[in-house]
Parts: C-alpha cells; sequence; structure tokens
C-alpha cells in the first residue's frame, strides 16, 4: 500500500489523494486505508439496494419501522423476564445527546445556512457572475439527472462511486498521468500543427 505522502501528480497536485480528501477517517475509508470498513460501507450499500428494488412492496421506511419493532419487542420481552427471574436487564446504553453537540451541530448549520442565503442574496443582487453560472450549471445538471434517475438511486450510485472511484485512482494514478500527459502532448502538437498550417494557408492567400 502507498503511503499517504506519496505525492499525487495527477492535475498537477503536489499533495497526496489523501490530502486532499482531507487525510482523516473519511479519507482513510474512502482510499480503503481501513479495508473492513470500507467493505463493510459497500456491502450495505449495494445489498440495501437489492432489498429495497428487488423485493417488491419494500421500502426503506417499513425496513427501519421492523428493524425498530422487532428491536423493542425483543428488548420488552427480554426487560420482563428479567424481572421475573431476577436477572439482569437488558444492557441498554444511556442514550443522551450533550448540549454542547447540541450547540455545535446548531452553530455548524447555521453557519451554512447563513452562507446558502448570503450567495443567493448575492446572485440576486447580481453581485456574483460566476457563482450565479456554477449554480446555475449544478442546478442544470440536477435537473437532468432528475428526468434520468430518482433520488434514492442516485443517493446509492454516488456512495458507489465514492467507495471505488478514489481507491481506483489512487491505484492508478502513475499510468492516469502518464496517459494524460501523453494525450496533453499530443493535442499541443495537433495545435501546433493546425497553427502551422493556418499561416502557410494565409501565406497562399496573401
Amino acid at each position: 500500500m502507498d503511503s499517504p505522502g506519496r505525492s499525487c501528480r495527477l492535475f498537477g497536485a503536489q499533495r497526496s489523494l489523501h490530502d486532499l480528501l482531507g487525510g482523516g477517517t473519511v479519507a482513510d475509508v474512502v482510499l480503503w486505508r481501513r479495508k473492513e470498513v470500507a467493505g463493510g460501507l459497500l456491502a450495505s450499500v449495494v445489498a440495501s439496494w437489492a432489498l429495497f428494488y428487488c423485493v417488491p412492496g419494500y421500502t426503506l421506511l417499513s425496513f427501519v419501522s421492523q428493524v425498530l419493532m422487532i428491536l423493542l419487542a425483543v428488548l420488552f420481552v427480554w426487560a420482563k423476564a428479567a424481572q421475573l427471574l431476577n436477572r439482569a436487564p437488558p444492557p441498554v446504553p444511556l442514550m443522551k445527546i450533550s448540549g454542547k453537540s447540541m450547540s455545535e451541530a446548531a452553530e455548524i448549520v447555521g453557519n451554512f445556512v447563513n452562507k446558502v442565503l448570503q450567495d443567493f442574496g448575492n446572485i440576486a443582487l447580481g453581485k456574483d457572475s460566476s457563482l450565479f453560472y456554477k449554480v446555475a450549471f449544478v442546478l442544470l445538471l440536477t435537473s437532468i439527472v432528475g428526468r434520468l434517475t430518482d433520488l434514492i438511486t442516485l443517493v446509492y450510485t454516488s456512495a458507489v462511486i465514492a467507495l471505488t472511484v478514489p481507491a481506483m485512482l489512487e491505484k492508478s494514478e502513475k499510468h492516469i498521468a502518464r496517459f494524460l500527459e501523453i494525450a496533453s502532448t499530443y493535442v499541443q502538437e495537433c495545435g501546433r500543427a493546425c497553427e502551422e498550417c493556418k499561416c502557410k494557408m494565409t501565406k497562399r492567400m496573401s
């Protein structure tokens, strides 16, 4: 396995692909440095997609409801049986979100919403033309993709791509970089040939 510090030369980048993805746990999973977690996520995504699309009448909401119903029923019966038999109750952990975590999450969401509203205001007032073109392109692309597939399939496909393409890019980085370099050289040579041909034709016509 290549080290995380190995330089990534794709598109002229000087940092490794691991660093470009954030360099944390998410990057480790996406690049299959933690194979168990990445493989489990990929298997879960594929299995859930097959379950909800191959089994007729089965949806995510019904699946979650049935799992929670079975879990609560097992814990309830376990607790009642433990009371009758003087045994220990089921080991249910204390589930509570701290006020600090809630404040941090609210701050992150608030900052994101304020940034979106600020960008929307800049676009509406004509202050940021480049941002307008970027947003318009993204919305147009989203509209086209939305006509071809539904949201759930798009989410599944995006998850599979995120768990496969970056790892393949890192593994084949040298070959891809060599191919891009050859293609760039070929395009430059074609451009110079076209320019020379254009100059010759201009001289002949003059």
